[in-house]
């Protein structure tokens, strides 16, 4: 779980571009409500992760968006990670690309654990964030 807020840079060619992806890591513990509420508003693009083992997870989906919208969170790319597909589902392929569709969000099937899908699905938000050659 990560405590208060986790910072990374990626280092990637994307488009034909050599960029540097910042990446924002929030925590969803109460406790850092007021940290991750600044980050919302400059967000450029929005992973999503739920447990398809637990369904509680799954469940909380729409208290981030409303909580994200709340503060400031505008239209951009957004990923939905089905993430732990390598285990036993609570939550089906279906529920999980009927909410992703509805929030205007593209749709994978991960695993942490085997890196099923996790390079697509980064790629994908990776090319709809980073501005296409000439229209810098």
């Amino acid at each position: 779980a990560t405590i208060g807020v986790d910072y990374g840079v990626k280092p990637h060619k994307v488009n034909g571009q050599d960029t540097r992806v910042n990446f924002w890591d929030l925590s969803g513990q109460p406790d850092f409500f007021e940290v991750r509420n600044e980050f919302y508003k400059d967000t450029q693009g929005l992973l999503l992760v739920y447990d398809v083992s637990d369904a509680h997870s799954f469940d909380e989906l729409d208290t981030w968006m409303a909580e994200a919208r709340k503060h400031g969170l505008k239209k951009c790319p957004g990923a939905l990670c089905a993430n732990k597909v390598d285990m036993r589902r609570e939550v089906s392929e279906d529920e999980g690309r009927e909410w992703a569709k509805a929030n205007g969000m593209r749709y994978f099937e991960t695993s942490a654990a085997t890196g099923a899908s996790v390079a697509e699905m980064f790629e994908y938000l990776f090319e709809e964030v980073v501005p296409k050659r000439g229209s810098l």
